[in-house]
């Protein structure tokens, strides 16, 4: 009986002692839809949204915060995520005219030659100069339409 009451006890303590995991906490930023028509350019290896902090389209490099999954070239629709911190960004959509597994590994090598192997193809100038705010814990949806 002792023996229980000890196990008991201690049972108590550590229920009431330990604390309920917290989880994984929501992330923030912008995922779509992005539509191409017509044919690729056959310079163009793959495709990308990319975030920048600031709207600078003669170089894009000194303001790229991130881009978000590669887009292989003949593809028609696809889905796309970038993650963000809380703020504002303006948003592209851009064709990448290397080989998209050298993109990735030289990146940092292309930014600090203030140079990234990208020409922008998105046709809308609003889509371009209109910033996205991006909020704490909330994901923007935008989409994107590429007319080839």
């Amino acid at each position: 009986m002792r023996f229980t009451t000890t196990v008991l006890i201690i049972c108590s303590i550590l229920f009431v002692t330990c604390e309920t995991p917290v989880g994984l906490e929501p992330v923030s930023g912008v995922e779509g839809k992005i539509t191409f028509h017509g044919n690729w350019q056959n310079d163009i290896k793959a495709a990308a949204i990319i975030a920048l902090d600031d709207l600078d389209l003669e170089n894009p490099a000194a303001n790229l915060v991130t881009y978000s999954n590669i887009i292989d070239p003949g593809t028609s629709e696809a889905e796309y995520f970038i993650q963000l911190l809380p703020g504002k960004y303006y948003l592209a959509a851009v064709g990448i005219t290397v080989d998209p597994g050298l993109f990735a590994v030289k990146l940092d090598s292309f930014l600090s030659a203030e140079t990234i192997p990208i020409v922008i193809i998105d046709n809308d100038l609003r889509n371009l100069t209109t910033p996205i705010n991006i909020k704490s814990q909330e994901i923007t949806v935008v989409e994107r339409e590429i007319i080839f």
